[in-house]
């Protein structure tokens, strides 16, 4: 198995947790992980919360993320989530910041899933340095409300670059 491989996979695991806890707890109880090799920086700080994250290489030249937003192929997207997700649908779409700079931020909802229950999908993506980051997090819509301040201080730390530092509040405007 290559490097980068293990590093997506030990990122897959460290983000694997399936926990939900009040801010306080966010604020107290941080996981942190950074990329090992230079051919695969990152930096992502995360709170209890069950979210994946992927790195790959390649992304659009001369990527924005408002130009992601203007372009997103929201019946692909939708497509392909409803193999699995019932009426899934993208609900809001724009704008936000992982620590390292702007990204695409899509919501959808589904009405049942393959757990058996509706659920909420944040996801936010960046293209950096030739390669395409996104964090995803899909959870169930009845704890979404209380969910979403971590998944927000999630996506606010997380960083396309192994030099992350911790902790930015999702509030802050660093637009």
């Amino acid at each position: 198995m290559t490097s980068k491989r293990k590093a997506v996979r030990r990122l897959g695991i460290i983000l694997s947790v399936i926990a939900f806890a009040t801010p306080a707890f966010a604020q107290n109880q941080i996981l942190s992980d950074r990329g090992i090799t230079e051919d695969l920086p990152f930096t992502i700080f995360a709170a209890a919360v069950q979210c994946d994250a992927f790195v790959v290489d390649g992304g659009a030249e001369g990527w924005t993320a408002q130009r992601a937003v203007d372009e997103l192929d929201v019946d692909g997207i939708e497509a392909n989530w409803r193999n699995a997700f019932q009426g899934f649908t993208i609900t809001g779409r724009g704008v936000t910041n992982f620590s390292s700079g702007p990204a695409l931020l899509y919501e959808a909802l589904s009405d049942n899933s393959p757990f058996g229950v509706p659920v909420s999908v944040v996801h936010a993506e960046a293209v950096d340095d030739g390669r395409t980051y996104a964090l995803e997090c899909v959870l169930d819509s009845a704890v979404a409300a209380d969910a979403r301040p971590m998944i927000d201080f999630i996506i606010a730390n997380f960083s396309t670059r192994s030099d992350g530092e911790c902790c930015i509040d999702p509030r802050d405007n660093r637009g």
